[in-house]
């Protein structure tokens, strides 16, 4: 039986950790960069993004209007 629901296949789901879903388009280098350095790391390359945004918007907050982060 096929599905009429006309939402993205995967809304439905929910994370028991709350996170929700975020598109973003990388340079194909980037991601290969990103993924290995996980591998490395033992981590995921949803982790890394992560930590890497929140410093970055730490960083935007600190910053003095018109600089540039």
């Amino acid at each position: 039986m096929t599905s009429t629901s006309k939402t993205s296949p995967g809304a439905s789901r929910n994370r028991a950790d709350g996170r929700k879903q975020l598109l973003v388009y990388l340079e194909p280098e980037v991601i290969k960069e990103l993924k290995k350095t996980a591998v490395d790391m033992e981590t995921t390359a949803s982790a890394l993004t992560e930590q890497a945004l929140q410093a970055w918007l730490r960083k935007a907050k600190t910053a003095k209007p018109g600089q540039k982060s």
